[in-house]
């Protein structure tokens, strides 16, 4: 899906990778997307995964036939799939979001989403106008200010960023030391535990605030370097606290702001014409094509998974979460729901895919694994099982950034319509070894065991 200028990982490629597949030629410390494309083609190849893939398939539903221990899914073209398990593995981020600004469709230029770029528009010395700061925005903005005539960029709310510490890896000796698995090994740990120690910091936020404080204005000072105008800096400097959105890393987007055909807009927008953006102040701002840097649905109902999931007594998953609120076991189960898992559930999200989908994997597969022993055809988490886990979640959930009014002014994907971030695991990493096979909170093979799904609403 993204394929903009400039799009790469902020994660060191020493560890945004499998654990099972650490030794790839990456081509710097932070790979770009294409190569991370690769990457995963390799694994597919090499594993033999790709053969069991059906391309090009969109699934409408799924549901529980309680008779068989089965799962009937159906796909857009009449195709009827019948699965013992299901494993609903549809991602953080679902379709582009796309922004509610009035006369968008008036616009009489391209205009594409950063997930959706168009490579044949050509902006050379062109007018451009980009909506949004977020990761996209940041990866991208440095990437075309240089061949355009004019950027605009409209920010509604400013993001944190830190240096990037990127380097060549495909030459000399960095290269070869990598190739031994040690190397490989204390690369990744290193990378690991920098991030642990930040999702340390966010989840003990009410603990740590005095830490959290220090590396904020470690940051701000960086960033004040950055820029030169002063008004610019100060409307580039976010008012809320280091975490409450994912944080960016850069070492040219705050700088492309002292370019003298970049300009930065906080005006909120009014309004879109044929001739370009106008903000409520009345002013237009001319362009000739808009970049919609505006992210993706995430926690909105019919994403995650992005087809109906119907299981015991007719409930659907998306409008059991939208009443009440989003939860699952070990971010991976739900009760109501037998031989039905999630990758990227709810609290299950950290800040490294790879380790966040090998963690609930492991649990996926304890379980199924589990199940097959004992040789019966079904599982499903236990009520008061679920219902103690969520408990703790959200009370640990309340020690976070995102439960601080310091997140007040970040207008954070993370939080969701219930105003809980149920994205983000309100643990560090390392919390998901400790509970990957706690099989006794699951039960198996019982069908007795049909009352209505868990409803733990409020810290019940």
């Amino acid at each position: 899906d993204n394929t903009y200028p400039g799009v790469a990982v902020d994660i060191a490629s020493a560890s945004y990778c499998f654990s099972f597949e650490t030794d790839y030629p990456w081509s710097n410390t932070f790979a770009g997307g294409a190569e991370i494309q690769a990457y995963v083609r390799h694994c597919a190849a090499k594993y033999g995964v790709a053969r069991h893939i059906r391309f090009g398939a969109r699934v409408l539903r799924s549901r529980f036939d309680d008779g068989d221990d089965a799962w009937v899914t159906e796909l857009h073209d009449g195709t009827v799939f019948t699965s013992r398990y299901l494993i609903a593995a549809t991602g953080l981020f679902g379709p582009p979001r796309l922004p509610d600004i009035r006369g968008l469709d008036r616009f009489a230029g391209p205009t594409m989403h950063s997930a959706r770029w168009d490579h044949t528009c050509d902006f050379s010395a062109k007018r451009v106008a980009v909506i949004g700061t977020g990761a996209s925005a940041v990866q991208l903005v440095p990437e075309i200010a240089a061949r355009v005539a004019r950027l605009s960029v409209f920010q509604r709310t400013p993001v944190w960023v830190a240096p990037r510490r990127d380097a060549p890896l495909n030459r000399g000796l960095a290269r070869s030391l990598r190739r031994f698995a040690p190397v490989r090994r204390t690369l990744r740990a290193r990378s690991e535990s920098e991030i642990a120690i930040l999702t340390f910091l966010i989840v003990n936020y009410r603990l740590m605030r005095p830490v959290v404080r220090l590396v904020e204005r470690i940051v701000r000072a960086w960033m004040g370097r950055e820029v030169r105008d002063p008004d610019t800096l100060a409307r580039l400097l976010p008012a809320y606290g280091l975490g409450c959105k994912r944080p960016t890393t850069s070492n040219t987007y705050l700088a492309t702001f002292n370019r003298d055909n970049v300009s930065l807009v906080t005006r909120p927008i009014a309004r879109i014409s044929a001739e370009g953006i106008v903000t409520d102040d009345g002013v237009l701002h001319e362009a000739d094509a808009i970049v919609l840097a505006t992210g993706f649905l995430t926690t909105e109902k019919g994403n995650g998974p992005s087809f109906d999931v119907v299981g015991r007594n007719g409930v659907e998953l998306g409008q059991w979460w939208d009443e009440h609120r989003r939860q699952a076991y070990a971010g991976v189960s739900l009760p109501g729901f037998p031989n039905f898992f999630l990758t990227a559930g709810p609290y299950s999200g950290g800040f490294n895919w790879f380790a966040m989908l090998e963690a609930n994997l492991d649990h996926i597969m304890a379980c199924i694994d589990g199940a097959r022993a004992r040789g019966v055809t079904r599982l499903e988490v236990r009520t008061d099982a679920h219902e103690r886990y969520m408990r703790h979640i959200w009370r640990r959930a309340e020690g976070t950034v995102f439960k601080h009014h310091a997140c007040a002014a970040s207008n954070s994907y993370y939080i969701d319509r219930h105003g809980d971030a149920s994205l983000p695991l309100p643990h560090t990493p390392l919390w998901r070894v400790f509970t990957a096979r706690r099989m006794g909170d699951y039960r198996f093979g019982d069908r007795a065991y049909e009352h209505a799904p868990a409803r733990v609403r409020d810290g019940e």
